[in-house]
């Protein structure tokens, strides 16, 4: 995967990025969570759109109620814990939850694309849980690892608040989304 120019960061760009949100929200020293599978880590958008470029995701406050970019939760803190992709606030990292795409029941089932969120009901037939994973960036190992669903498709910021969407095809779900690659920064203890 190429990026343009502009789209190329270096760790301390995304990390000077983070440090206004990260700041303003009193967070205790944290070590890593015992039997995790990794390291704790936050996301951070990547795009070659200026209004969505190196923004942190967001755990809450999309317009949809799930994840967003500039919403009013608060930055998420991540891991994957016995296989599954996890979500915590830094404020509370005992209280975490699994991730989730809230695909939408449709007449032949259920979509290919919802927003992604980390809580919801374990009876909802629709929600995607089980195939994220973190992809390094075998061209350019300062981005760090990619967070990727089932392998195919990809994350997008929609609407005025920029809520986090997967979609399997770029034409699905919601229009007027820009394309973003979530990329891991590391937790510093």
């Amino acid at each position: 995967m190429k990026f343009p120019n502009s789209a190329v960061f270096t760790l301390s760009a995304i990390l000077s990025s983070l440090t206004p949100y990260v700041l303003s929200t009193p967070i205790q020293p944290r070590a890593t969570v015992p039997g995790a599978d990794t390291p704790e880590f936050y996301l951070v958008a990547s795009s070659t759109e200026s209004e969505t470029n190196l923004l942190p995701l967001r755990l809450s406050g999309g317009s949809n109620g799930y994840t967003s970019l500039t919403g009013t939760g608060p930055i998420g803190v991540f891991y994957f814990y016995q296989g599954k992709f996890v979500g915590a606030e830094p404020s509370t990292p005992a209280v975490s939850s699994p991730a989730l795409i809230g695909a939408i029941p449709i007449s032949s089932g259920c979509t290919t694309y919802g927003p992604l969120g980390f809580s919801g009901s374990s009876t909802d037939k629709c929600a995607l849980r089980d195939s994220f994973a973190i992809q390094s960036n075998a061209e350019n190992s300062q981005l760090g690892a990619k967070l990727v669903f089932n392998y195919e498709g990809g994350f997008y910021a929609c609407g005025s608040g920029l809520d986090v969407w997967y979609k399997a095809a770029p034409e699905d779900g919601p229009t007027g989304c820009s394309a973003v690659d979530l990329y891991t920064v590391p937790v510093s203890p």
